[in-house]
């Protein structure tokens, strides 16, 4: 599963790290446009599943043509973000503005850190998710990362320098068999009143919910929901995306998981992870060529094409 689910990443990582390095940024998008339409022609199933993943959020609305078009920006963003992935280890607060334009929502994180109870960042593979991180340590969050745990050992050792040189803390889990201690591990940092962030839109385990997604009953991983009852910690969906060559960081209004009674428990997951798919809903439909799930995100559609 591991394999349909994600590019060779430190194949990237290994030859955008030294390209990185000798493009200047105002010309980077020449090179990020030519090297990931490389890829989207040598990677028929990656292209493949973006083609079936486009043809569920279009909704019909897009031709052939549109989704091949829009597969392929989202090979050619890919490479933007590796390419600046590698630059953000040297990032420093005063210098954010060279990839940053507008930080929206600060206000709900606020608001969310003074009740006292910790807050769960959840975003999707959207956009440049790894510097939404780096923009919660530069204004002072004592932020940890749930990560899965990296079965390449140079990717790992790579991520975990630069988290670590930015104050991040991870926090590894097996989504096939999240230990006990990890998750305790969690509350842990969310009753000291801490940041957590995570990815949610990628169904690990059997630990997940239905929920209507795209006009489809999609399993969402309840991690956040089980985490989010346990502590009372606020859920904010946050989102880093690129937009006419810098990003733009958006910090949702909370959502809460909270129940006068257990009876009422199961209702009150239902209705936050409904209300959290239709936020990443709102956001995949705006940016859809910078949704990376490089496989078919519902198993039933397909890409259409030949192989």
């Amino acid at each position: 599963m591991k394999s349909r689910r994600r590019l060779n990443r430190f194949f990237f990582l290994f030859w955008f790290s030294f390209f990185s390095t000798i493009i200047p940024r105002p010309i980077q998008r020449v090179f990020t446009r030519s090297i990931g339409t490389l890829f989207y022609l040598l990677m028929p199933k990656s292209r493949l599943g973006i083609k079936a993943n486009l043809r569920v959020i279009g909704k019909g609305a897009w031709g052939d043509k549109e989704i091949a078009a829009r597969a392929r920006r989202t090979f050619q963003n890919y490479g933007q973000y590796l390419l600046d992935y590698m630059v953000m280890s040297g990032l420093i607060a005063e210098q954010k503005g060279k990839m940053v334009a507008r930080e929206l929502g600060q206000k709900h994180m606020v608001k969310a850190l003074e009740q006292g109870k910790g807050v769960i960042c959840i975003t999707p593979h959207l956009g440049n998710w790894e510097l939404g991180g780096l923009l919660l340590a530069f204004k002072g969050a004592d932020l940890y990362v749930l990560t899965l745990d990296e079965t390449d050992a140079k990717t790992k050792a790579f991520r975990e320098r630069m988290r670590q040189q930015k104050g991040i803390k991870s926090i590894y889990i097996n989504p096939e068999d999240p230990t006990p201690a990890a998750i305790l591990e969690v509350v842990k940092v969310l009753k000291e009143k801490k940041v957590v962030a995570m990815l949610g839109d990628r169904a690990g385990n059997n630990n997940t919910i239905g929920v209507p997604f795209f006009g489809r009953t999609t399993s969402f991983p309840m991690g956040v929901a089980t985490l989010a009852m346990a502590t009372g910690a606020a859920v904010l969906p946050v989102f880093v995306v690129l937009k006419g060559g810098k990003y733009w960081g958006i910090i949702e209004r909370p959502i809460y998981f909270q129940s006068p009674s257990r009876k009422e428990r199961e209702q009150a997951i239902r209705q936050g992870m409904e209300e959290l798919a239709r936020v990443f809903e709102r956001y995949i439909k705006e940016y859809p060529d910078q949704w990376y799930n490089f496989y078919p995100y519902w198993p039933s559609v397909t890409g259409d094409e030949v192989p």
